[in-house]
């Protein structure tokens, strides 16, 4: 649940994108068959009878005479997806242009010509082949390129084939030869003419398929009313406040802002289950200067979980102050604590290394005299001894610069006492 709440949260546009590359071709064709426009005016005829009569009577004439002919009548799915290249025409379909396409002699007789609402769409395009295996093997180029087009959508295609001077349709990936010009006629006409409707488009669209609509609209409805009917609801949470893209020669000195209160709200099931970690305040230090820098909060400097609304935010703006960075080499002193025996007493307490480097901004470093070492315990001493202890860096800006050890050692010297 945890994975599944991240991924819906986090990388819902990701995955959008991602279908939408994937099934852009399948999504063109849906939204090409609900266009709105198309549902107002209507959709035209993609053929009229006498365009088919032009078009039978183009397709015996070739078959009688041996030359070979591909049409692609296009219908509802798009197939520019599987069309290469073909030169665009938009002309009108006649049984002078159709013969004159396909003569030996014409530079795209070779390709296929679609067909689209009455028109010549374009001439001279190559097809995708079909992959079925068991089609004749007396099947050439054109037989197979017009049963492919036909294997990826709802086009039909009409085959002219020179050897044989038959004329073949194609649809769904199976193809019938044609005895006559009569038989075509009639399966081009129950295939690409709509008949005729009796009653209005308007009455149509509301009475046809009445029962999925009225289960989809009750759906609809429900679901509105579930939406709709959750209560809003608003959170208070305190979050630290991030500063990020600290200038790589500067640090944050002084005492400022560090918790920013957020104001959260969203519907009352997203929000009681809204945890601190989800939420996070920062602030962008790319763009700051050495000194004082306010910067105001907004929405932006906020993130929040997916479907909320930012209501809050305190204080509004923050004061954050940068100092460069600078070294400093500063004398160490032993940090002595309790007394030596009565008969015992000290001659002296070095320690090495005598200096060490600190680094900070430069304001804090320039306070800083000199540095103790961690408490050393005279009680239980009573001969000279080399002491390693740790170093007491009383403000927290200040730091050892790279390389510096982390431990110094204190040399005690004794001496017996009268």
């Amino acid at each position: 649940m945890v994975i599944t709440t991240w991924i819906l949260q986090y990388l819902w546009a990701v995955i959008l994108v991602i279908v939408v590359v994937i099934f852009q071709s399948e999504i063109r064709q849906v939204l090409e068959r609900m266009s709105p426009v198309r549902f107002f005016i209507g959709r035209p005829e993609a053929l009229d009878r006498l365009v088919l009569e032009e078009v039978v009577r183009s397709a015996f004439e070739l078959a009688q005479k041996r030359v070979g002919a591909l049409l692609v009548f296009q219908r509802r799915d798009i197939l520019e997806d599987y069309l290469k290249g073909g030169i665009p025409l938009g002309g009108r379909v006649s049984y002078e242009v159709l013969t004159s396409i396909f003569l030996p002699n014409s530079p795209a007789h070779d390709g296929a010509v679609v067909i689209h609402e009455g028109r010549i769409v374009s001439l001279g395009c190559y097809l995708p082949l079909s992959d079925n295996m068991n089609l004749p093997r007396n099947y050439g180029t054109r037989h197979r390129a017009g049963i492919g087009i036909t294997e990826r959508g709802d086009a039909v295609s009409l085959i002219v084939s020179e050897e044989r001077g038959e004329v073949m349709l194609a649809v769904d990936g199976r193809i019938r030869r044609m005895a006559n010009p009569a038989e075509l006629q009639g399966q081009l006409e129950n295939m690409l003419v709509k008949p005729e409707q009796a009653k209005g488009r308007w009455q149509a669209a509301l009475t046809s398929n009445l029962g999925p609509k009225i289960v989809s609209f009750a759906l609809v409805f429900a679901l509105w009313v579930f939406l709709a009917g959750q209560h809003r609801a608003e959170l208070r949470i305190t979050v630290p406040l991030e500063f990020r893209n600290v200038p790589a020669n500067m640090e944050i000195s002084g005492e400022g802002t560090n918790k920013v209160e957020v104001g959260i709200r969203g519907s009352r099931g997203m929000i009681f289950g809204v945890t601190p970690d989800q939420v996070r305040a920062f602030v962008d230090l790319s763009q700051a200067a050495p000194g004082q820098n306010y910067f105001r909060l907004t929405v932006d400097n906020i993130r929040a979980p997916l479907g909320t609304e930012i209501t809050k935010i305190s204080p509004a703006s923050v004061r954050i102050s940068l100092d460069i960075v600078k070294t400093r080499s500063v004398p160490v002193k032993a940090k002595l604590a309790g007394k030596l025996p009565n008969s015992m007493g000290l001659k002296s307490a070095g320690v090495e290394p005598a200096f060490i480097i600190l680094q900070g901004p430069e304001t804090a470093l320039g306070k800083i005299r000199e540095v103790f070492t961690d408490p050393v315990e005279l009680s239980s001493i009573r001969e000279d001894r080399r002491i390693l202890t740790g170093l007491d860096i009383e403000s927290p800006q200040i730091h050892l610069a790279p390389g510096q050890p982390t431990q110094v050692t204190v040399d005690l010297k004794l001496e017996r006492t009268p």
